[in-house]
């Protein structure tokens, strides 16, 4: 990174700059590394969980745990609560684990479904894939989560095992794998793929060889990360300050935090890390100019000042610059 960027630097400038509850947590707890045993901590998280958004979140909450159709709202409603600071005893996301598990367990079951050339994709293949890649990101820890790792690591390796991506050979493991026949498998280089496989904890759930391959095909191969972003990531995005259109930026940026999760994305960090860095305002800081369409925005109560639009763009690019969980 950039030598004369000082990221702890920012980080005080926007505390500075007197956040709003849910901001100001964030800026709190994963930039400050405040304990979560201190009582400053403990009144930032009460000041998080009694806003008004995360009670919309809870109100919107079914009974047996989810935000319906799950996916797709629920996935959002996830996020939205890891984005906010929530920690995986919060109620919502206890709530939620407990339907991911049943589903897992075939206790209970999606109520949407999607048509598919075999009819057997959409519950056997589809659904337990989603479920643990939102549990991997709620509770990265949870035992539920090994069968679908080493399953999905299986696939990956597979796919990549000749040095290069091998769709084909991809495609006859997951045939062979489910018993049954369809044409659309899952890459390895989609969003629940990505969550899943990332390392954790120190734990790679890939071989070297394999997780150096995935990465280099995300970053100069593949045409977009499913359900992330559509075009290459290889080609640089700009805030667009004339347009007023910054979602390529964005989902450009979560695009990049998943893949640079992975032990590949260090020989590329600098050089998009430094692209970056130069999209900063004359502040120093991020500044988009409408708000985005994405989980994490508004962290303030409201973009109608400049200041809160600065203050959450800014923590966008800064969790991915600094490493932080990626969802």
């Amino acid at each position: 990174m950039n030598s004369t960027f000082d990221l702890n630097l920012t980080v005080d400038k926007l505390l500075d700059m007197k956040p709003d509850p849910i901001p100001e947590f964030v800026l709190l707890k994963e930039f400050k590394k405040l304990s979560p045993e201190s009582r400053e901590y403990q009144n930032a998280y009460d000041r998080v969980c009694s806003h008004i958004f995360v009670r919309k979140i809870e109100e919107g909450q079914n009974d047996r745990g989810f935000w319906p159709p799950f996916h797709g709202l629920s996935e959002d409603m996830i996020r939205k609560c890891l984005s906010y600071g929530l920690d995986k005893n919060h109620r919502c996301l206890k709530r939620v684990t407990g339907y991911i598990l049943k589903v897992l367990n075939n206790e209970d079951k999606f109520d949407e479904s999607e048509k598919q050339d075999n009819i057997r994709w959409w519950p056997e293949m589809f659904v337990p894939l989603v479920c643990a890649g939102m549990l991997a990101i709620i509770d990265g820890d949870s035992e539920a989560l090994e069968i679908h790792r080493k399953c999905w690591a299986y696939f990956a390796e597979t796919a990549f095992a000749k040095g290069y991506y091998d769709k084909e050979a991809e495609s006859r493991a997951q045939n062979d794998y489910f018993g049954f026949y369809t044409k659309r498998t899952i890459p390895a280089f989609g969003y629940y793929n990505l969550l899943l496989l990332a390392p954790a904890a120190g734990e790679s759930f890939l071989s070297d060889a394999t997780d150096r391959a995935l990465a280099d095909y995300c970053m100069n191969q593949a045409e977009n990360v499913y359900y992330v972003y559509n075009n290459r990531l290889s080609d640089f995005v700009p805030i667009d300050t004339a347009k007023k259109d910054s979602r390529d930026f964005c989902h450009w940026i979560r695009a990049l935090s998943l893949v640079s999760k992975f032990k590949g994305w260090k020989k590329y960090e600098d050089s998009y890390f430094e692209w970056i860095l130069k999209q900063r305002n004359e502040e120093g800081l991020w500044e988009l100019p409408k708000k985005p369409n994405r989980y994490d925005f508004p962290l303030s109560d409201s973009w109608r000042t400049r200041k809160n639009r600065i203050i959450d763009s800014t923590i966008m690019v800064l969790r991915l610059l600094n490493h932080n969980k990626a969802y």
